[in-house]
């Protein structure tokens, strides 16, 4: 039980308002009890005391056959009783059979007061005694103390009611409270304090209130961080496993044409076979050479590209200079292949952008447009407001390859030779590069060939 109390301010606050009630209603009872008796009594014997003057000074203006009528009207106004003594006379009046003579105190129930005076019409002095009833004073004190114990229980009843009101009426926001502050401990902000108040009680809930819309805040935010977070380790993850798968690939890929050079190398040496032939095969192994080299410089761009620390350098670039420009530079090698070359409609589109990076893109797509094209076939350059697109005519892509085509060293099968293949890294470079720059692109088989789109939205 005690436990309970102490863990309840509802239960400190209803025993503690309860005995303040019932302690201040006694103390107040008491004081009633004894001081109104008393302060009743000194108030009527102040009042008595001034009209016995009154009526001793009326009696000494009057005569003597008109001193009984004022003496009765006296009595029946004040409760009291009038003794009036002369030469051979005694009268009294009022219903008091006890007059003690001169004295100004109380008997018993009793207040006297005495005065001697004389009437106009005589000079025989008159011994004039008057006295008035205290009954009423101690039927008061007796009437306080029989009522005590209903008095009592009534003050514990109120006091119990009243308490429990009070205690209900106050405790009700600090419990809500409570149950909030328990709430944020454990992380839950699904709640408001409607605690209407303008006291301590109504600011504490309104800075909780705001505290809570802080803390949200900031819990979402950081659930947004964390999500971000989270998504930024899986990417890295998942660019970590590309770099390995790249540069697990990028060690077969060398190590092919390193092992064809070796043996072309060393059979020239020691000349084996047709080896001997150092002016046929010199060639051959440089081209072996420049395509390592190729492929090297490849890597180095997709490393490059790959580094944390790298940055675009953006700029306002007028896309449709930079096409003409380039298909000026791969004119002659569309020329040789007998290849046409078709600028289409070429719209002014200004975007902000990398300008070697996106030139290396438009370059390595027209690149592998031209390579990749039978002689005599088309290849058709569009550019609008919303993309830019690269068709090449004569050939498609198997299916089987389309979902991997941006993939790094993914090659097509038919184009696998070592003399048309390339390096298989030039589309990688370009989904790299586009990826940078927030752009996405397309590779589809079109009605006459392969149509590469880049969305510039």
């Amino acid at each position: 039980m005690r436990k309970k109390i102490k863990s309840s301010i509802f239960a400190k606050m209803f025993l503690s308002i309860g005995a303040i009630l019932i302690i201040t209603s006694l103390l107040i009872y008491g004081i009633v009890m004894f001081v109104t008796p008393q302060s009743y009594k000194a108030e009527a014997n102040r009042n008595f005391s001034k009209n016995a003057e009154q009526l001793a000074e009326a009696l000494q203006k009057a005569a003597r056959d008109e001193a009984e009528k004022i003496i009765t009207a006296f009595c029946l106004e004040n409760n009291a009783t009038v003794s009036l003594q002369g030469e051979g006379e005694s009268l009294t009046f009022g219903k008091i059979d006890v007059l003690q003579k001169g004295s100004t105190e109380n008997v018993g129930a009793t207040q006297t007061v005495s005065s001697v005076i004389r009437f106009i019409d005589s000079d025989t002095p008159y011994s004039l005694m008057m006295a008035q009833g205290m009954k009423g004073v101690n039927e008061m004190a007796a009437v306080f103390k029989r009522l005590l114990p209903w008095i009592f229980l009534l003050i514990v009843l109120i006091s119990i009611i009243g308490s429990f009101l009070c205690s209900r009426i106050l405790a009700r926001p600090v419990l809500q409270i409570s149950r909030i502050s328990k709430r944020m401990s454990e992380l839950d902000m699904t709640w408001h304090c409607d605690v209407n108040r303008t006291d301590e009680l109504g600011v504490l809930a309104k800075s909780l209130n705001t505290m809570a819309e802080k803390l949200n805040g900031t819990m979402s935010e950081l659930e947004g961080a964390n999500y971000q977070l989270q998504e930024d380790i899986k990417k890295e993850k998942e660019q970590e496993r590309q770099r390995r798968t790249f540069f697990a690939a990028v060690s077969h890929e060398l190590k092919t044409p390193i092992t064809i050079l070796k043996g072309q190398v060393e059979s020239m040496i020691y000349g084996i076979g047709d080896y001997k032939n150092k002016e046929k095969y010199l060639p051959l192994t440089l081209e072996t050479i420049e395509r390592m080299e190729n492929l090297v410089k490849e890597i180095l761009t997709v490393s490059r590209l790959t580094s944390d620390d790298f940055r675009l350098v953006k700029q306002n670039v007028n896309i449709r200079l930079s096409v003409c420009e380039l298909m000026d530079v791969y004119a002659p090698l569309a020329q040789k292949k007998n290849i046409r070359l078709d600028s289409g409609a070429l719209c002014d589109v200004v975007i902000q952008v990398d300008r070697k990076l996106f030139e290396k893109v438009i370059s390595n797509v027209l690149n592998n447009a031209i390579k990749y094209s039978p002689d005599g076939a088309e290849v058709k350059v569009e550019l609008t407001a919303e993309a830019l697109l690269i068709e090449n005519t004569g050939v498609h892509i198997p299916e089987d390859y389309q979902e991997n085509l941006f993939a790094p060293l993914t090659r097509v099968e038919a184009s696998r030779n070592t003399h048309t293949g390339g390096s298989g890294l030039g589309l990688y470079i370009v989904k790299t590069i586009l990826d940078l720059h927030g752009l996405s692109c397309t590779i589809q088989n079109s009605a006459h060939g392969v149509c590469f789109t880049v969305y510039f939205k």
